[in-house]
């Protein structure tokens, strides 16, 4: 049976959506004990390709988790960024005197100010980018500081409704008690960065199969996010038109790609009863164009932030879009003309950059459990 200390989770990419079953060791680390995965048509627009087959497939890895773990009542869903949007409030309350600010009055400030009442989207995040008090200082840590006034930027993030109640709905009629929806890419950045790192301000580019978001992280805040519908398919899909081959052959061969290679000589692939030969000159040059393709749509991307970005901060990229291919990072810092670094997470049998985002879900989740489990403390002993 599945222990009280377990975290599902769901993490949904744009070519399979995976389950993971994991046992939490201390307070922020963890060790998978299963995992299932399911290939689907994924999405891209902000809308499932094929809409009836999501909610079945996440059910069928649920099941087939069931079987070896046990029942199972609470899932983490990892909720892509092309169904949520990224909204920053600036407000500023009075009190009738100095005070000394609680956990309660922050979260009423948050609360009061939520951009997505009554509209097509759930909050499913809040962070402060920073407060203020009543000589116009920002703090980060307000709790237990003394102030006549409460100012702050908060950053929200709202999923879709349409896409994400159908989904909890779904799941609750197949027996789970609560079903809770984490920004995947945005758990990702929390993940892969230290908060000294982030509180200078990280961009990060995840590229999967289908879509790529780019996002700007300060502190614990997703100041901005970006996607666009295209991913690490565009090298396959450009191999198997320019060539005339299968789509299950570029991407055997897309799996050879070394971009570090000189353009001369041939990728040879054996794939089921044939033979293929690709001229590497053309190969590369196509993973080349794709890659190429890919920056200037996230330069669109840098450029369209609310937040200034300064041109000397690094690019980090993660996903499994261009993962296989080797030397792709270079290539991208040439064609960026600027620092551009691969970052994935540092867990043991998940260090590569396609786990990026399953392993910041259920580090989220797990901050989502201690919080939870010290409001419960707060209440019962009225802290």
């Amino acid at each position: 049976m599945s222990k009280l200390s377990d975290m599902v989770v769901i993490d949904i990419g744009s070519k399979s959506i995976s389950a993971y079953n994991a046992e939490l060791l201390s307070d922020d680390n963890f060790a998978v004990k299963s995992s299932y995965e399911i290939e689907y048509n994924g999405y891209m627009e902000g809308n499932w390709i094929t809409p009836e087959e999501v909610l079945p497939s996440i059910v069928k890895l649920i099941d087939r988790m069931e079987r070896s773990s046990g029942r199972i009542k609470k899932v983490y869903v990892g909720i892509p960024a092309q169904f949520v949007v990224v909204r920053s409030v600036y407000d500023k309350v009075s009190f009738p005197k100095k005070k000394r600010l609680t956990s309660t009055d922050i979260d009423e400030f948050i609360e009061a100010n939520d951009p997505f009442l009554s509209s097509p989207y759930v909050r499913i995040h809040a962070e402060a980018i920073y407060y203020g008090n009543d000589r116009g200082e920002r703090m980060f840590t307000p709790v237990g500081k003394e102030t006549s006034v409460l100012a702050g930027q908060l950053s929200y993030v709202g999923a879709r409704r349409d896409i994400i109640s159908p989904l909890r709905e779904g799941l609750i009629r197949y027996g789970m008690k609560s079903v809770e929806f984490i920004q995947a890419e945005y758990a990702a950045a929390l993940s892969l960065f230290a908060k000294e790192e982030r509180d200078n301000g990280v961009i990060l580019a995840d590229i999967g199969y289908l879509s790529t978001s780019v996002l700007y992280v300060g502190g614990d805040a997703l100041l901005d996010l970006k996607t666009f519908s295209l991913g690490g398919s565009m090298i396959p899909l450009g191999i198997s038109t320019t060539m005339n081959v299968p789509f299950s052959v570029a991407s055997a061969i897309t799996a050879k790609i070394n971009l570090g290679y000189k353009e001369e000589g041939e990728y040879t692939l054996k794939y089921e009863a044939n033979t293929y030969t690709f001229p590497i000159e053309m190969v590369n040059g196509i993973a080349k164009e794709s890659i190429a393709c890919i920056v200037r749509y996230i330069k669109k991307a840098l450029d369209s932030f609310r937040f200034e970005v300064a041109p000397e901060q690094p690019i980090y990229i993660t996903g499994g879009g261009f993962s296989e291919v080797r030397f792709a990072r270079e290539y991208m810092a040439k064609c960026f003309d600027r620092e551009v670094e691969l970052v994935q997470p540092s867990l043991p049998n998940y260090d590569r950059p396609c786990f990026s985002s399953m392993v910041g879900v259920m580090k989220k989740a797990i901050n989502k459990e201690k919080g939870e489990k010290f409001g419960f403390l707060k209440r019962l002993f009225r802290l």
